[in-house]
Parts: structure tokens; sequence; C-alpha cells
């Protein structure tokens, strides 16, 4: 078997022009992109709340299953395990609880594939990699209830939502978690 690899503009995918990708339309004609996306929908079969995120605490962690909503305080944060790896897309509920809402709700979250990098800070990072492939998001939620959803896909096994700077009145209570796992198979397409 022969394989040659041709630099011409006319079999490249894509290429860079002042600095932004362009297609190759002749290329694109010739995929099929007609193939459905397949997903389907994972919740998190335990959870545990903690106030402080280390090996230590990581590794005594007292697992709970979940049956229902789960109400945060200060400085606590709730570690979703899914119990196997996926890569999709994540959503949740989020209601309050106490004294109506005086103040947003700042909420970090992570996505871990192992256990061990929720104890990681991130902003102490150094690596040839970019930070920005680290999975962490972080949003103000101005309104409750609502449903909070992650427009980018992760790759992840556990899933920590932490309330920053909440307020001493109320507290949220996060339900409904789901994980939108997105299927890869092109072997149906063949």
């Amino acid at each position: 078997m022969t394989v040659t690899f041709s630099n011409e503009d006319d079999h490249k995918f894509h290429k860079l022009t002042d600095q932004c990708f362009t297609a190759n339309p002749k290329l694109l004609t010739k995929a099929n992109i007609s193939v459905p996306l397949t997903t389907r929908t994972i919740q998190p079969r335990r959870y545990f709340v903690a106030t402080r995120i280390n090996q230590a605490a990581l590794a005594t962690a007292t697992w709970q299953p979940v049956t229902g909503a789960i109400a945060l305080h200060k400085h606590e944060r709730l570690i979703y395990d899914l119990g196997a790896l996926y890569v999709g897309h994540f959503q949740v509920a989020i209601d309050v609880a106490g004294s109506p809402m005086d103040a947003p709700l700042l909420m970090r979250t992570r996505f871990a594939e192992q256990l061990q990098e929720l104890s990681v800070d991130a902003s102490r990072v150094t690596s040839w990699l970019p930070t920005a492939w680290i999975q962490d998001d972080t949003r103000h939620v101005e309104l409750l209830p609502t449903t909070v959803q992650f427009e980018r896909r992760y790759s992840c096994r556990y899933i920590m939502l932490e309330p920053v700077g909440q307020s001493l009145k109320w507290q949220p209570v996060l339900a409904d978690a789901e994980f939108e796992e997105i299927i890869d198979d092109f072997r149906q397409a063949a």
C-alpha cells in the first residue's frame, strides 16, 4: 500500500488565510455529512457534598445515591459521579430555598475525567497545553428557578458544582442533572 501526501490547495481540507480557517468547498461536497447524531441521556449515579476538596477529602468521600434535589449551603460543593467517562453536554435545574434571592448566583463548575482532578487549582497549572482546555466554567445566574445548560462539549465522569459568593439568606437547590452523551458511532453510516 502506498500513501502519498500533497500540499497543494486542491487537496487540503482547510487552509489558514489571514488568521482564519477557510474550508475547502470541493472536499466538503465529497464528505458524507448526513450521518445522524446519536445521543443518550445519562443521570448521575451518586454524589457527595464537601466543604473541602483535597486528596484526603476525595479519598474518604461518603457517596450517596442521587434521589432528588440537593441544597447547597455556603462553602459547600456538590460532586456528581456519572459512573463512567462520557463526552457530551450537561444541564442542571437550579431553584432557591430560604429567603427570596437578594443577589445573583455565581456558579463555578469543573468537569473532570478523574476524581483527583477536582482538587487541582487550575490557576496554578503550568503546561504547554493551553489552559483554555481545562474544563472549568463560571457563570452568573440572575434569576431562579432555571435550568442551566452548558453549551460546550465536555469529556468527564465527575462534575463539581460550587456556588461562590452567595447570600447567607438563601441556598441554591440543584436537581434533575442530566448529561447528554454524544455517541460518535460512524459505523452506522457505513
